[in-house]
């Protein structure tokens, strides 16, 4: 069956518009495809309105903004979920059992797309950055072969997943970024990379490795893993981890120093090598490689220093949402004792022991921004050993309080840990006024 013979007069219920309107894309694609599709979120119409010009323009009628009638999705035929919209919200929970099928964009492209090359980026942090290096590199290298497509999912992305289903054909390569709450649904159809590059783990816990890398134990001899030392041990380590995939290490020393001559990061140049050894596996030339590598300046939001203010550097991380790539930021930053950590935000579930029994090492001061996280972990933050803990009611008053407790030479890093508080911020946002903050010190 084509897509459009699946998408042939369906009722498609597409629910949650994405945090910074990332479903737009893959709405429109529908709207083309489909005798009738009806849009609900659970935020305001004030907060979404500047999205209605572009879809109604492209067709869009019904929406329901502020609530999402649970009648009205029992009519649907098919329900598509945004990215931060889980599968077992209580709202689905009927519909599913009444047979519904409930997808997000990715599942679902899956579904229909053809055979494909598919190489699959995850790990606890660093995703974006990895998939945008060997995004830049492969996008340049095929270029040169105009039957060979190339495409590129990301969740957070604005370009939708959907969308490629118009272009993409038999044996194209695709690049995915494969954030965390997808893992389960890509193993539940039995998707594995043919190239799993994986930039970290939570742990080398046997259960963490396990969950993490759940989805390459359908991987064939002909397909590859992509990973530095670190992650190769534990997943050598693990018992039950059985992947019948060559296996490809990585080193930070394996880039050239004249490629990175720029770059002092270690994360930076672990990223690289991933990259790097990505690439040789697609033939890429090596001077191509050197180029972006040698050219790429990092992603916003992502350890992205904003400005230096009497003698203090602040960056800005809040991109992190996880334990693990604040602890990734503050190895990377830390010199002792030198960082002023502005933390704290939505709970995610994440367990944060290996974050408290290792922050002490590199934090001086802790400024807590307000969420139910943050309430959560409150109580074992304030008993971490020599270090400050200081409250804050905003995220502009926290960079003040910051500003305050650091010392000359300090670092003032914003890496949450912890998703954005509430309907109206996202991770974006919070960024944005982090930065809008600092500039007005």
């Amino acid at each position: 069956m084509t897509y459009k013979e699946f998408f042939k007069e369906k009722k498609v219920a597409v629910v949650g518009l994405g945090p910074h309107g990332e479903m737009v894309a893959d709405i429109k694609f529908l709207l083309k495809h489909t005798a009738e599709v009806a849009l609900y979120d659970l935020r305001s119409h004030a907060r979404l309105k500047g999205f209605l010009p572009k879809l109604k323009e492209a067709g869009l009628e019904k929406f329901t903004f502020g609530q999402i009638p649970k009648d009205e999705l029992a009519t649907a035929d098919l329900i598509i979920l945004s990215p931060e919209i889980s599968k077992k919200s209580h709202f689905l929970k009927e519909r599913i059992r009444a047979g519904i099928q409930v997808e997000y964009p990715e599942t679902l492209f899956f579904k229909l797309a053809p055979i494909i090359t598919l190489i699959g980026v995850m790990g606890v942090c660093g995703k974006t950055t990895v998939s945008n290096i060997i995004y830049s590199i492969l996008k340049k290298s095929f270029a040169d072969y105009p039957d060979q497509g190339f495409f590129f999912i990301d969740p957070d992305s604005g370009n939708g997943a959907l969308t490629h289903l118009k272009k993409i054909k038999k044996s194209d390569v695709l690049l995915a970024r494969i954030p965390d709450y997808m893992m389960e649904h890509y193993h539940a159809m039995r998707i594995s990379p043919y190239v799993a590059v994986v930039t970290g783990i939570p742990s080398t816990d046997p259960k963490d490795v396990k969950r993490e890398l759940s989805i390459l134990e359908f991987q064939t001899y002909n397909n590859f893993i992509v990973a530095s030392d670190m992650v190769m041990d534990a997943v050598k380590a693990e018992p039950d981890f059985a992947s019948k995939a060559k296996i490809l290490r990585t080193r930070k020393s394996s880039v050239p120093k004249d490629w990175t001559s720029g770059i002092r990061a270690t994360h930076a140049l672990e990223n690289a090598a991933l990259a790097l050894q990505t690439s040789e596996l697609f033939k890429v030339s090596p001077e191509l490689v050197r180029e972006t590598i040698a050219s790429f300046l990092g992603l916003k939001g992502r350890i992205e220093l904003v400005k230096k203010v009497g003698n203090i550097e602040y960056y800005n991380d809040t991109a992190s949402i996880t334990p693990h790539a604040t602890l990734s930021a503050l190895r990377t930053l830390a010199t002792h004792k030198n960082i002023v950590l502005i933390f704290g935000g939505a709970y995610t579930g994440h367990d944060y022991e290996t974050f408290l029994r290792s922050a002490g090492e590199f934090v001086a001061v802790i400024v807590l921004l307000p969420g139910s996280g943050t309430l959560g972990l409150r109580e074992s933050l304030m008993l971490l050993p020599d270090v400050k803990v200081l409250q804050s009611i905003h995220l502009e008053d926290a960079v003040k309080k910051a500003r305050d407790s650091a010392r000359k030479g300090d670092i003032v890093l914003l890496s949450p840990g912890f998703e954005a508080v509430g309907v109206d911020i996202s991770r974006k946002e919070r960024g944005e006024r982090f930065v809008k903050a600092v500039r007005a010190l």
